[in-house]
């Protein structure tokens, strides 16, 4: 019922088996959880059972490259769910995840401990899902979090560790290619041994304002096409392509740009970034700075000035504008070559 409402209060809820949740949310209904522990351990799948996508599925889609058979907690259908102070562990697959979403489906966890041990998720905003982490950590043998498609995923305050990407962004199955996904990262401090963010064959809107999220990869941003062959096809259409925002921080990692069906753009918004950029247009106010730390690609907004670039020697930036043209020796040595 849409009406629907249940409290849980310092409860411990485990399971065992495949598609074995320990909370399921769902057809509107709110759901609030305060200092409890969920954990879902997944279990042997039913003999017979082949992997697929779609009604009755009980792994992951395999293209995502994860493990495991349940997700601990599942909210769908227009449902809200509100976790506090609560540990939520997942054996792999994923611990905060979305589906069916119903096209308004909201999910929002606060001062929480997310652990997923294996390959996994720690959150997935599907279509039509907003997710929410607040002041939490997550430590995922996969990603911290997952986009699908138009959803909105925001990081406040989160810290933590993804043994592969920070978060990833895909579309896949959509009718409508200019569909866009939305990421913020808030005042959030994580290591990533991947990118930090990696799109694929998606639109996003990208905004890091605050914190220090990172790296081993040394890679910040990575926009490439998609391999699943479920991914959403341009068919040629002018598409938003990806934005990422800095501001208000100091980062380092390259962004680097290969997927020719869409453009990336990052903007400098009172931010510093040092690293490469390669196929990419650079927006950058006055109060910025980027330090190109190996040969970059770009193309420069004609309101950027190259008083916020520099690079140290023996590295050249070659950028495309159509408003100058200029071949600059940079104040660490380096080589700006600006051309239309």
């Amino acid at each position: 019922r849409a009406d629907a409402a249940l409290v849980i209060e310092r409860e411990k809820i485990e399971t065992s088996g495949a598609v074995s949740s320990a909370l399921v949310v769902a057809e509107g209904a709110t759901v609030r959880v305060y200092d409890s522990t969920l954990t879902a351990n997944g279990g042997p799948l039913p003999p017979g059972y082949k992997p697929h996508i779609g009604p009755g599925m009980m792994q992951p889609p395999p293209p995502l490259g994860l493990e495991g058979d349940a997700r601990t907690v599942l909210a769908m259908s227009n449902s809200r769910t509100y976790l506090y102070h609560t540990r939520i562990e997942a054996d792999a697959w994923g611990a905060l995840s979305t589906d069916a979403t119903g096209g308004n489906l909201y999910l929002e966890a606060n001062d929480c401990t997310v652990v997923v041990r294996r390959k996994g998720y720690g959150t997935y905003a599907d279509f039509g899902a907003h997710v929410v982490i607040n002041a939490s950590r997550i430590d995922s043998g996969g990603d911290l979090g997952i986009i699908a498609g138009k959803a909105r995923v925001d990081f406040d305050r989160v810290t933590g560790h993804a043994a592969r990407n920070g978060v990833m962004i895909h579309s896949v199955m959509a009718f409508d290619p200019a569909e866009t996904g939305e990421l913020t990262l808030k005042d959030s401090t994580f290591t990533s041994d991947g990118p930090v963010v990696l799109v694929k064959s998606a639109n996003a809107l990208i905004q890091v304002d605050g914190g220090h999220p990172s790296s081993k990869s040394g890679v910040l941003l990575e926009v490439r096409k998609n391999d699943d062959p479920n991914a959403t096809k341009t068919q040629g259409r002018q598409v938003p392509g990806v934005r990422m925002t800095l501001r208000a921080t100091k980062l380092a990692g390259d962004v680097i740009a290969t997927d020719p069906e869409r453009t990336t753009t990052v903007e400098l918004a009172g931010a510093q970034l040092s690293g490469a950029l390669k196929g990419v247009t650079l927006i950058a106010d006055a109060h910025s700075h980027w330090t190109a730390r190996a040969d970059s690609q770009v193309v420069l907004a004609a309101s950027t000035p190259a008083s916020v670039i520099d690079a140290p020697a023996g590295v050249t930036i070659h950028a495309r504008s159509l408003a100058r043209k200029e071949h600059l020796r940079l104040p660490s040595g380096g080589t700006l070559i600006v051309s239309p």
